[in-house]
């Protein structure tokens, strides 16, 4: 096996512990209520339906095979027909969405520890992720998370999300790194393993108290923690 000189990890789920309802009804309630100091006239039940089908209809539009909705261009579509344009407008229903859906929101114990290590044994640090670019980045700037990141890869950039092999690639293009000389570190089997593994690149997957999964190709390794898969690593250093 080739040496690892370059480190990619998933982020919500591996290094942010994070749980989130996006289907309360009261995001909607306040999101009209925001709009209005706009001039927004759409109540709550329209404000969610018209939401919805903004989504589907993005989907229905791209030829990706994993097409990725960015919700930003959803509030703008929808503020548009409202005959709203206050150009930040959109980007801040995002983060309002966002925020009024977070039930948790805090790194593992061991998420800084490790980074910290890796990033001081020079290893080439980047993230890859399924998730909306409008709040990803100061998620991480307001969990100390981007200081540590080489790359930042966010699927709504690219139109297309995990497991879609071509985010893997990109990212060891930007790390002039070959995937057999990177590895991937994620939480979901569906999302993590599949796409890393069809360019060649090796996965750890972290199994927190999760059955593991039987399916092939599976991991490279399951590890418990973070801790677990620094030591894998390590092994192949």
């Amino acid at each position: 096996m080739s040496k690892i000189r370059a480190v990619i990890f998933d982020c919500y789920g591996t290094l942010v512990d994070i749980r989130t309802d996006e289907g309360r009804d009261e995001i909607f309630y306040y999101l009209s209520l925001y709009l209005q100091y706009y001039g927004g006239t759409i109540d709550a039940e329209k404000l969610k339906s018209a939401f919805e089908l903004e989504k589907k209809r993005n989907l229905r539009t791209s030829d990706e095979r994993y097409p990725e909705v960015d919700l930003e261009v959803v509030f703008q579509n929808i503020l548009r027909k409202e005959g709203m344009y206050c150009p930040t407008l959109a980007e801040s229903c995002c983060k309002l969405q966002r925020l009024l859906s977070r039930d948790r929101f805090q790194l593992f114990p061991s998420t800084l520890p490790v980074l910290r290590e890796m990033k001081r044994d020079g290893y080439f640090l980047a993230i890859v992720s399924d998730a909306q670019k409008v709040y990803c980045w100061e998620e991480g700037r307001i969990l100390g998370l981007n200081q540590f990141f080489d790359h930042m890869i966010v699927s709504t950039e690219l139109g297309f999300k995990k497991p879609d092999p071509r985010l893997f690639a990109v990212t060891c293009d930007l790390l002039n790194t070959p995937p057999a000389e990177a590895v991937y570190i994620g939480d979901n089997f569906d999302r993590d393993v599949p796409g890393p593994k069809q360019i060649g690149m090796p996965v750890i997957l972290l199994d927190r108290g999760q059955n593991k999964n039987t399916r092939k190709p599976g991991p490279d390794f399951y590890a418990k923690d973070l801790w677990e898969a620094w030591e894998w690593i390590k092994g192949r250093g």
